[in-house]
């Protein structure tokens, strides 16, 4: 088992392959396995975004363990650097700067959907986890792209762990950790998506949809699921094998900020939608039955129009027959 020091690294500016070939692999029914999936972002231009986090998981059956994640605008202490060991990665990362709360808790949520609990799994019992680790990376920068509307590079990292250097590190009492070990052994294959966020792309009607601003609790909603990775892509594969439309209900909307509102989606017990959008667009509402809320708009001067036509009509007819009759 490799300990904390054996590190497999993939550095995204440049494109080097600075990520160390691990020689032992993790059999699938191996126990007491865990990883720990350690990032820095920024956007090298701009520099107008910091970010930094670090995922420890139960790498046999996915469950997150603790995740440090922090956003800032304004960095105060240096860049930490993925390669550090876990403990003191965490450590430094609150002291980047301010924590950008609204902005966090929206990557945080995409972070934890797109490395959902299957992928990290397949990360953790990888032999070779350099591609694997490159396709997580790409499409986390691709999301956190889409949100921030910023170019971001960013630096990764992960690290295997066992459970009795966790127990060392005081994450796990050496009971608990025998304990763990001997439950995984049971459950190997069991993948839970609960607490899950998924990013959802709102439909926008600018003719008959309504309002952000006046979105409530049990409208129904109209999105598209994004492709991918996670719990977002296998609801989307399901929904086009079923021809069924992405439709769900408003759980509650935060309205908190001046400019955006966060609409949370009801998709299931276990996971949770989330649409952010500005308060000036309209948004694709149907009712209970799935059947779009429209409205009759009429037209005054085509009314006039459609008088007068009707009145000539009438003295034309009231002319032949004078004339015929």
């Amino acid at each position: 088992m490799p300990n904390s020091q054996e590190q497999h690294t993939q550095n995204l500016d440049p494109l080097e392959e600075n990520i160390g070939q691990d020689a032992s692999a993790v059999e699938p029914d191996d126990a007491g396995v865990y990883g720990v999936l350690k990032c820095y972002f920024y956007t090298p231009k701009r520099g107008d975004i910091w970010g930094a986090f670090s995922f420890l998981f139960n790498g046999t059956t996915g469950e997150s363990m603790e995740n440090v994640f922090w956003v800032t605008r304004a960095l105060a202490g240096t860049s930490v650097d993925v390669n550090s060991p876990w403990q003191s990665l965490n450590k430094a990362i609150p002291k980047m700067g301010v924590y950008e709360k609204p902005l966090g808790d929206k990557l945080s949520a995409l972070m934890l959907e797109t490395f959902a609990a299957n992928v990290r799994i397949e990360l953790c019992r990888s032999i070779a986890p350099l591609e694997q680790l490159r396709v997580i990376s790409d499409e986390i920068c691709r999301q956190f792209e889409r949100t921030t509307h910023c170019f971001l590079e960013l630096k990764m990292a992960f690290e295997r762990m066992s459970a009795q250097e966790l127990a060392n590190a005081g994450v796990l009492t050496k009971e608990a950790g025998e304990a763990v070990a001997e439950a995984e052994r049971t459950k190997a294959d069991e993948k839970s998506f609960a607490g899950t966020f998924i990013n959802c792309l709102p439909v926008i009607d600018p003719v008959h949809g309504k309002p952000v601003s006046l979105i409530e609790p049990e409208d129904m909603i109209e999105v598209k699921m994004q492709g991918g990775v996670g719990a977002g892509d296998m609801i989307r594969k399901f929904l086009t094998s079923t021809n069924q439309d992405a439709i769900f209900p408003v759980e509650r909307v935060d309205k908190s900020n001046p400019d955006k509102a966060y609409i949370f989606l009801n998709i299931n017990e276990e996971i949770k939608g989330i649409i952010t959008a500005t308060k000036d667009i309209r948004l694709r509402v149907l009712n209970m039955n799935n059947t779009k809320k429209t409205s009759i708009t009429i037209n005054v001067d085509n009314l006039i129009l459609l008088g007068v036509l009707v009145v000539a009509i009438a003295a034309i007819a009231f002319a032949i027959r004078f004339l015929l009759f």
